[in-house]
Protein backbone atom coordinates (compact mmCIF):
# COMPACT_ATOMS: atom_id res chain seq x y z
CA UNK A 1 0.00 0.00 0.00
CA UNK A 2 1.57 3.47 -0.86
CA UNK A 3 2.47 5.79 2.05
CA UNK A 4 1.56 8.95 1.00
CA UNK A 5 1.37 12.39 2.93
CA UNK A 6 -0.57 15.32 1.89
CA UNK A 7 0.34 18.88 3.30
CA UNK A 8 -2.43 21.52 3.43
CA UNK A 9 -2.92 24.93 4.80
CA UNK A 10 -5.82 25.62 6.97
CA UNK A 11 -7.82 22.70 9.44
CA UNK A 12 -10.87 23.48 7.36
CA UNK A 13 -9.71 21.92 4.44
CA UNK A 14 -8.01 19.79 6.26
CA UNK A 15 -11.11 18.19 7.62
CA UNK A 16 -13.00 18.22 4.25
CA UNK A 17 -9.42 16.51 2.34
CA UNK A 18 -10.03 13.72 5.06
CA UNK A 19 -14.03 13.25 4.67
CA UNK A 20 -13.16 13.02 1.16
CA UNK A 21 -11.67 9.73 1.58
CA UNK A 22 -8.41 10.93 0.09
CA UNK A 23 -5.32 7.63 0.76
CA UNK A 24 -2.95 9.12 3.09
CA UNK A 25 -2.39 11.01 6.05
CA UNK A 26 -2.76 15.02 6.47
CA UNK A 27 -0.32 17.56 7.93
CA UNK A 28 -2.01 20.82 8.41
CA UNK A 29 0.56 23.57 8.21
CA UNK A 30 -0.57 26.22 11.27
CA UNK A 31 2.41 28.68 11.00
CA UNK A 32 1.65 32.21 9.54
CA UNK A 33 4.73 32.62 7.67
CA UNK A 34 2.88 35.93 6.70
CA UNK A 35 3.38 37.61 9.32
CA UNK A 36 6.29 38.27 12.04
CA UNK A 37 10.60 37.38 11.67
CA UNK A 38 11.56 35.06 9.16
CA UNK A 39 14.57 33.54 8.76
CA UNK A 40 15.91 30.46 6.09
CA UNK A 41 16.09 28.14 9.61
CA UNK A 42 12.72 28.54 10.69
CA UNK A 43 13.60 26.39 14.06
CA UNK A 44 16.32 28.89 14.80
CA UNK A 45 15.80 28.87 19.05
CA UNK A 46 16.65 33.09 18.84
CA UNK A 47 14.29 33.49 15.68
CA UNK A 48 11.60 31.16 17.19
CA UNK A 49 11.77 33.31 20.46
CA UNK A 50 11.50 36.49 18.44
CA UNK A 51 8.56 35.10 16.58
CA UNK A 52 6.89 33.55 19.64
CA UNK A 53 6.69 37.27 21.42
CA UNK A 54 5.38 38.92 18.52
CA UNK A 55 2.26 36.37 17.91
CA UNK A 56 1.68 36.55 21.47
CA UNK A 57 2.12 40.47 21.22
CA UNK A 58 -0.12 40.77 17.94
CA UNK A 59 -2.93 38.34 18.05
CA UNK A 60 -2.13 36.81 21.99
CA UNK A 61 -1.32 33.51 20.23
CA UNK A 62 -0.04 31.37 24.02
CA UNK A 63 3.53 31.30 23.80
CA UNK A 64 4.05 27.74 24.44
CA UNK A 65 1.32 27.20 22.20
CA UNK A 66 2.98 28.54 19.63
CA UNK A 67 6.25 27.39 20.06
CA UNK A 68 4.71 23.84 20.64
CA UNK A 69 3.08 23.85 17.15
CA UNK A 70 6.34 25.33 15.41
CA UNK A 71 8.26 22.65 16.54
CA UNK A 72 6.19 19.95 16.03
CA UNK A 73 5.54 20.77 12.39
CA UNK A 74 9.08 21.64 11.54
CA UNK A 75 10.22 18.00 13.32
CA UNK A 76 7.43 16.54 11.19
CA UNK A 77 9.09 17.73 7.94
CA UNK A 78 12.72 15.95 9.48
CA UNK A 79 11.31 13.00 10.39
CA UNK A 80 9.31 12.40 6.87
CA UNK A 81 10.02 8.57 6.53
CA UNK A 82 12.64 6.59 4.22
CA UNK A 83 9.60 4.54 3.32
CA UNK A 84 7.29 7.78 2.58
CA UNK A 85 6.05 7.33 -1.33
CA UNK A 86 4.64 10.96 -2.28
CA UNK A 87 4.03 14.14 -0.25
CA UNK A 88 1.58 16.52 -1.68
CA UNK A 89 1.18 19.94 -1.37
CA UNK A 90 -1.94 21.52 -1.35
CA UNK A 91 -2.11 25.35 -2.04
CA UNK A 92 -3.76 28.26 -3.33
CA UNK A 93 -2.50 31.08 -5.13
CA UNK A 94 -2.99 34.34 -2.65
CA UNK A 95 0.23 35.41 -0.97
CA UNK A 96 -0.48 33.59 2.59
CA UNK A 97 -0.70 30.40 0.51
CA UNK A 98 2.41 31.02 -1.84
CA UNK A 99 5.28 32.11 0.47
CA UNK A 100 3.95 28.97 2.47
CA UNK A 101 4.53 27.11 -0.27
CA UNK A 102 7.62 28.43 -0.85
CA UNK A 103 9.19 27.84 2.15
CA UNK A 104 7.85 24.19 2.44
CA UNK A 105 9.06 23.37 -1.19
CA UNK A 106 12.71 24.71 -0.12
CA UNK A 107 12.79 22.74 3.00
CA UNK A 108 12.07 19.95 1.46
CA UNK A 109 14.20 20.26 -1.24
CA UNK A 110 17.02 20.55 1.49
CA UNK A 111 15.56 17.62 3.31
CA UNK A 112 18.85 15.12 2.97
CA UNK A 113 18.11 11.38 1.23
CA UNK A 114 14.75 12.32 0.29
CA UNK A 115 13.51 9.56 -1.99
CA UNK A 116 9.64 10.67 -1.84
CA UNK A 117 7.61 12.21 -4.98
CA UNK A 118 6.68 15.67 -4.23
CA UNK A 119 3.66 17.01 -5.67
CA UNK A 120 1.92 20.09 -6.24
CA UNK A 121 -1.73 21.09 -6.65
CA UNK A 122 -1.86 24.95 -6.53
CA UNK A 123 -5.26 26.58 -8.18
CA UNK A 124 -6.68 30.11 -8.05
CA UNK A 125 -10.26 28.87 -9.62
CA UNK A 126 -12.46 26.18 -9.41
CA UNK A 127 -15.81 24.95 -11.81
CA UNK A 128 -19.19 26.63 -10.02
CA UNK A 129 -17.67 28.92 -7.76
CA UNK A 130 -17.57 32.24 -9.01
CA UNK A 131 -15.77 34.23 -6.18
CA UNK A 132 -12.75 31.75 -5.06
CA UNK A 133 -10.80 32.64 -1.98
CA UNK A 134 -9.12 28.95 -1.40
CA UNK A 135 -9.99 25.20 -1.39
CA UNK A 136 -11.59 25.93 2.28
CA UNK A 137 -14.79 26.78 0.33
CA UNK A 138 -15.00 24.04 -1.12
CA UNK A 139 -17.04 20.97 -0.29
CA UNK A 140 -16.01 17.86 0.19
CA UNK A 141 -17.95 16.50 -3.27
CA UNK A 142 -16.09 19.00 -4.78
CA UNK A 143 -12.52 18.00 -3.37
CA UNK A 144 -12.85 14.74 -4.69
CA UNK A 145 -12.64 16.20 -8.22
CA UNK A 146 -9.13 17.44 -7.93
CA UNK A 147 -8.08 13.91 -6.24
CA UNK A 148 -5.23 12.67 -7.90
CA UNK A 149 -5.16 16.18 -10.27
CA UNK A 150 -2.18 17.01 -8.83
CA UNK A 151 1.32 17.51 -10.91
CA UNK A 152 5.09 16.03 -10.20
CA UNK A 153 7.15 19.69 -8.63
CA UNK A 154 10.23 19.97 -11.09
CA UNK A 155 13.62 20.87 -10.31
CA UNK A 156 13.10 24.65 -11.38
CA UNK A 157 10.50 25.15 -9.42
CA UNK A 158 12.34 23.92 -6.39
CA UNK A 159 14.92 25.99 -7.22
CA UNK A 160 12.41 29.10 -7.75
CA UNK A 161 11.04 28.72 -3.69
CA UNK A 162 14.25 28.45 -2.67
CA UNK A 163 15.32 32.12 -4.29
CA UNK A 164 12.24 32.96 -3.09
CA UNK A 165 12.68 32.24 0.47
CA UNK A 166 16.35 33.43 0.57
CA UNK A 167 15.10 36.96 -0.57
CA UNK A 168 11.95 37.00 1.55
CA UNK A 169 14.18 36.12 4.62
CA UNK A 170 16.64 38.93 3.90
CA UNK A 171 16.89 41.70 5.73
CA UNK A 172 16.40 44.52 3.45
CA UNK A 173 13.55 44.27 0.11
CA UNK A 174 16.27 44.49 -2.13
CA UNK A 175 16.68 41.04 -2.94
CA UNK A 176 13.06 40.93 -3.39
CA UNK A 177 12.51 43.52 -5.52
CA UNK A 178 16.13 42.11 -7.70
CA UNK A 179 13.74 38.60 -8.08
CA UNK A 180 10.41 40.18 -9.12
CA UNK A 181 12.48 40.89 -12.53
CA UNK A 182 13.48 37.70 -12.82
CA UNK A 183 11.30 34.74 -15.06
CA UNK A 184 8.69 33.58 -12.22
CA UNK A 185 6.29 31.50 -14.18
CA UNK A 186 7.75 28.25 -12.78
CA UNK A 187 5.18 29.00 -9.89
CA UNK A 188 2.33 30.40 -11.90
CA UNK A 189 0.52 32.29 -9.30
CA UNK A 190 3.87 33.61 -7.86
CA UNK A 191 4.70 37.15 -9.32
CA UNK A 192 1.11 38.01 -8.66
CA UNK A 193 1.69 37.34 -4.91
CA UNK A 194 4.98 38.51 -4.34
CA UNK A 195 3.65 41.94 -5.66
CA UNK A 196 1.29 41.91 -3.04
CA UNK A 197 3.67 41.70 -0.69
CA UNK A 198 5.49 44.98 -1.90
CA UNK A 199 2.58 46.39 -1.29
CA UNK A 200 2.87 45.51 2.46
CA UNK A 201 5.48 48.40 2.65
CA UNK A 202 4.25 51.79 3.71
CA UNK A 203 4.75 54.21 1.00
CA UNK A 204 6.47 57.26 0.25
CA UNK A 205 3.27 59.13 -0.02
CA UNK A 206 1.53 59.03 3.30
CA UNK A 207 3.23 55.81 5.40
CA UNK A 208 0.22 54.06 4.56
CA UNK A 209 0.32 49.82 3.41
CA UNK A 210 -2.16 49.47 0.51
CA UNK A 211 -4.72 47.53 2.59
CA UNK A 212 -4.53 50.63 5.05
CA UNK A 213 -4.97 52.89 2.28
CA UNK A 214 -7.90 50.72 1.25
CA UNK A 215 -9.50 50.85 4.42
CA UNK A 216 -9.61 54.93 5.06
CA UNK A 217 -10.86 54.97 1.71
CA UNK A 218 -13.70 52.45 2.57
CA UNK A 219 -14.74 54.92 5.44
CA UNK A 220 -13.85 58.24 3.93
CA UNK A 221 -17.22 58.99 3.72
CA UNK A 222 -18.46 57.49 6.99
CA UNK A 223 -19.11 54.84 9.43
CA UNK A 224 -18.81 51.59 7.99
CA UNK A 225 -20.00 47.94 9.85
CA UNK A 226 -16.86 46.50 10.69
CA UNK A 227 -17.96 43.27 9.46
CA UNK A 228 -18.99 44.75 6.23
CA UNK A 229 -15.41 46.52 6.26
CA UNK A 230 -13.61 43.12 6.73
CA UNK A 231 -15.90 41.75 3.34
CA UNK A 232 -15.01 44.63 1.44
CA UNK A 233 -11.69 44.57 2.17
CA UNK A 234 -11.21 41.14 1.83
CA UNK A 235 -12.76 40.99 -1.46
CA UNK A 236 -11.15 43.90 -3.07
CA UNK A 237 -7.51 42.23 -2.00
CA UNK A 238 -8.62 37.98 -2.62
CA UNK A 239 -4.35 38.43 -3.47
CA UNK A 240 -3.66 38.71 0.40
CA UNK A 241 -5.68 35.62 1.47
CA UNK A 242 -6.00 37.43 4.63
CA UNK A 243 -7.86 35.99 7.73
CA UNK A 244 -9.98 37.69 10.56
CA UNK A 245 -6.50 37.81 12.92
CA UNK A 246 -5.12 39.58 10.45
CA UNK A 247 -7.63 42.09 9.46
CA UNK A 248 -7.95 42.86 13.23
CA UNK A 249 -4.44 43.53 13.73
CA UNK A 250 -4.44 45.88 10.42
CA UNK A 251 -7.38 47.77 11.80
CA UNK A 252 -5.56 47.68 15.21
CA UNK A 253 -1.85 49.39 13.86
CA UNK A 254 -4.02 52.56 12.52
CA UNK A 255 -6.43 52.43 15.73
CA UNK A 256 -4.49 52.18 18.85
CA UNK A 257 -1.51 54.24 18.07
CA UNK A 258 -0.33 57.74 18.67
CA UNK A 259 -2.43 59.58 16.31
CA UNK A 260 -5.18 57.41 15.72
CA UNK A 261 -6.55 57.47 11.84
CA UNK A 262 -9.53 55.49 12.54
CA UNK A 263 -12.00 54.67 15.78
CA UNK A 264 -14.10 51.95 16.58
CA UNK A 265 -17.59 52.94 17.49
CA UNK A 266 -19.66 49.46 19.62
CA UNK A 267 -16.68 49.01 21.66
CA UNK A 268 -12.58 49.20 22.36
CA UNK A 269 -11.37 45.42 21.81
CA UNK A 270 -11.41 43.82 18.92
CA UNK A 271 -11.04 39.51 18.94
CA UNK A 272 -7.94 38.23 19.67
CA UNK A 273 -6.73 34.14 19.42
CA UNK A 274 -9.23 31.46 20.29
CA UNK A 275 -11.93 34.32 21.43
CA UNK A 276 -15.32 35.06 20.19
CA UNK A 277 -17.17 37.30 18.41
CA UNK A 278 -18.25 40.26 21.14
CA UNK A 279 -22.11 40.69 21.74
CA UNK A 280 -23.58 42.89 19.31
CA UNK A 281 -20.63 42.67 17.52
CA UNK A 282 -22.21 42.73 13.78
CA UNK A 283 -22.98 46.76 14.93
CA UNK A 284 -19.53 47.92 15.71
CA UNK A 285 -18.38 50.62 13.46
CA UNK A 286 -15.35 52.23 12.06
CA UNK A 287 -14.80 55.66 10.99
CA UNK A 288 -12.00 57.94 10.69
CA UNK A 289 -10.41 60.67 12.84
CA UNK A 290 -9.24 64.19 11.46
CA UNK A 291 -5.92 62.97 11.53
CA UNK A 292 -7.22 59.89 9.54
CA UNK A 293 -8.30 62.31 6.62
CA UNK A 294 -5.33 64.19 6.66
CA UNK A 295 -3.22 61.19 5.99
CA UNK A 296 -5.74 59.11 3.82
CA UNK A 297 -5.63 62.78 1.75
CA UNK A 298 -1.46 62.43 1.65
CA UNK A 299 -1.26 65.85 3.69
CA UNK A 300 0.35 64.00 6.72
CA UNK A 301 1.91 60.80 7.37
CA UNK A 302 1.07 57.84 9.16
CA UNK A 303 5.18 56.71 9.54
CA UNK A 304 6.03 59.97 10.67
CA UNK A 305 3.08 60.53 13.03
CA UNK A 306 2.89 56.70 14.80
CA UNK A 307 6.60 54.81 13.98
CA UNK A 308 6.13 51.56 12.95
CA UNK A 309 7.49 48.31 14.58
CA UNK A 310 6.76 45.15 12.58
CA UNK A 311 8.38 42.56 10.47
CA UNK A 312 8.10 41.78 6.66
CA UNK A 313 9.29 38.52 6.18
CA UNK A 314 13.34 39.16 7.24
CA UNK A 315 12.85 42.79 6.93
CA UNK A 316 12.42 44.86 10.39
CA UNK A 317 10.51 48.04 9.96
CA UNK A 318 11.39 49.83 13.37
CA UNK A 319 10.94 53.70 14.39
CA UNK A 320 9.64 57.39 12.61
CA UNK A 321 12.93 57.70 10.16
CA UNK A 322 15.03 55.83 7.99
CA UNK A 323 11.88 53.09 7.04
CA UNK A 324 12.20 50.98 4.13
CA UNK A 325 8.57 52.07 1.58
CA UNK A 326 7.10 51.24 -1.58
CA UNK A 327 7.68 54.28 -4.30
CA UNK A 328 4.68 53.47 -6.31
CA UNK A 329 5.83 55.71 -8.79
CA UNK A 330 9.10 53.58 -9.71
CA UNK A 331 8.01 50.20 -7.84
CA UNK A 332 11.27 50.38 -6.30
CA UNK A 333 12.23 50.76 -2.18
CA UNK A 334 13.74 54.04 -0.58
CA UNK A 335 14.52 54.84 3.33
CA UNK A 336 13.09 57.70 4.39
Amino acid sequence: MPKNLHIVNGDAFGDKLRASGIDGDILVWRESLYEGPIGVQMSDSVLLSIRTSYMSRLHGIPEELFKSITLQQEEALDKLSMDMDEVVLWFEHDLYDQLMLCYLLSRLFALPHRSFRLSLLTIDQFPGVDLFYGLGQLTVDQIIHLHHKWLPVSEDQLLLARKVWTAYSASEPQPMADLMKEDLSALPFLKKALQANSERYPSTQNGLTVLQQFILELTSEGEMPILQLFKKVIESNSGFGLGDLQFWSIVDQIRQCEVPLVRLIGGNKLPRYGEKLPPQFENWRVSMTDMGILVHGCERDHVSLNGIDDWIGGVHLLGKKDIWRRNAVSTGFVKL
